[in-house]
């Protein structure tokens, strides 16, 4: 998809930022839990200030959604 995708909006402050990045994302390192296919897994980011995303990691497969949930909370801290 590119960023004229009319399924996509931009979101937040910046014109810029375009995607499903959650607006409550702050500069610094997040994880969250994916769904994909019949698979949990964990995803992690670095999101800077404007919403861009690096160092985009994926891990799993996890079983079921509270293994993946376990696994994201003890990666946070």
């Amino acid at each position: 998809m590119e960023a004229d995708d009319p399924r996509l909006k931009a979101v937040g402050d910046s014109e810029q930022r375009i995607g499903i990045t959650p607006k409550s994302w702050t500069a610094e390192l997040h994880h969250g839990v994916l769904h994909l296919g019949k698979r949990w897994y964990v995803v992690s980011a670095e999101i800077d200030e404007h919403g861009s995303a690096e160092g985009v990691r994926l891990d799993g497969p996890f079983a079921d959604r509270d293994a993946a949930d376990a696994r994201a909370r003890s990666m946070q801290g």
